[in-house]
């Protein structure tokens, strides 16, 4: 299928002025992107009202609180249905759920065009409020990227208000994938060979992202799984440690250098919160490195799925599934086996990914 593409960006930071100040155009390599001013997110008063409200992990946001959740998200615009439908567009696809108010607004300028939502919510408890429905029901079509993200458009029956006959919008699973150049992984990074055998510690990848955590000593986890070497991801610098020295990894924190600690690591064990896709999960699986990462994420979804890894709660755990795999060969090779096999078959095919993507948004 082939389409021409035009982008209509939200800045949700201020970059762009208030709301209402004039759209931005330009080009995109070979996109159109307008760029439009939109309300700002409140990111500090989000995440203290979200630890204000959170219980148990699975648990539901009381209803009363949607709308303030929302507005903190911003991403209102007065003038970008009147943009878009100026567009003509055939199909518009609606992204994240800052866009939660689109459906309605464009039905009413621009009827008849296609509208398909990518809520892009993962797991996360905020897309079971009743103001984010819209980008599950007042659509055409929606594309999930996980199962967890399933279980937010899967209630669409119980909305509130919504006639028994009416048709539901047709639902995506959409199996992302990612390049991984296996060759260029198998080599060793500089100064690694001194340190034998070792284990991924991610405590923060990629560099400006907000997925950190706090790391524990290497010698703790020496003490917990054993005598091999300790290789920190972390947001600007790696870090690689043993019983007798250490040495900050002389590359740039990049993909393809993360690859090749991940291809030459017996396990990557996962302590940073996880994204909407768990993206370096996916890779240290394709690369046929087992993983350890936190329960109830969309990282442990695929660690689940595809027997190639396990997950904790806790330290504790955390430490005892990794000793498990780096002291038990079979283990760890069935587990790599498992994961790859997983991970090249579901998302590891970027023209059938690009195939679904295209027959979601143009049906």
């Amino acid at each position: 299928m082939r389409a021409t593409v035009e982008v209509v960006s939200l800045h949700t930071d201020g970059s762009r002025g208030l709301p209402g100040a004039p759209v931005r155009r330009h080009l995109d390599s070979i996109f159109v992107v307008h760029e439009v001013a939109a309300t700002r997110a409140d990111t500090v008063h989000a995440a203290l009202a979200r630890a204000a409200l959170a219980r148990t992990a699975g648990d539901r946001f009381p209803d009363v609180v949607g709308p303030r959740l929302v507005e903190l998200g911003g991403g209102r615009a007065p003038q970008v249905p009147e943009l878009i439908a100026s567009l003509q567009a055939d199909s518009v696809v609606l992204a994240g759920p800052e866009t939660w108010w689109l459906p309605r607004a464009l039905r009413s300028v621009r009827p008849g065009t296609r509208l398909v939502s990518l809520p892009l919510l993962g797991d996360d408890p905020v897309g079971d409020l009743p103001q984010l429905r819209p980008l599950m029901t007042e659509v055409d079509g929606v594309g999930v990227l996980s199962r967890a993200e399933m279980r937010h458009v899967a209630p669409r029956e119980s909305v509130p208000g919504r006639p028994e006959t009416t048709e539901l919008p047709e639902v995506t699973e959409l199996d992302v994938a990612f390049p991984v150049n296996r060759s260029a992984a198998d080599s060793k990074l500089v100064g690694m060979r001194a340190f034998g055998r070792s284990v991924v510690l991610m405590t923060g990848f990629p560099a400006g992202s907000p997925g950190t955590a706090h790391a524990p000593g290497h010698d703790y986890v020496r003490q917990a799984l054993g005598p091999v070497a300790v290789a920190e991801v972390g947001l600007d610098r790696w870090l690689i440690s043993d019983r007798e020295k250490q040495l900050e990894i002389p590359v740039r924190p990049s993909r393809p250098n993360l690859w090749r600690l991940l291809r030459n690591a017996e396990v990557c064990l996962d302590l940073r919160p996880q994204g909407l896709v768990s993206r370096e999960t996916l890779e240290s699986l394709l690369l046929g490195t087992p993983v350890v990462v936190p329960e109830g994420t969309v990282a442990a979804e695929y660690a689940e799925r595809s027997n190639g890894g396990l997950w904790y709660r806790n330290y504790q755990e955390l430490f005892d599934a990794g000793k498990a795999i780096v002291d038990n060969r079979l283990l760890r090779t069935r587990l790599g086996e498992q994961g790859r096999a997983w991970a090249e078959r579901v998302h590891g095919d970027q023209g059938r990914f690009s195939e679904q993507a295209a027959r979601l948004a143009l049906a």
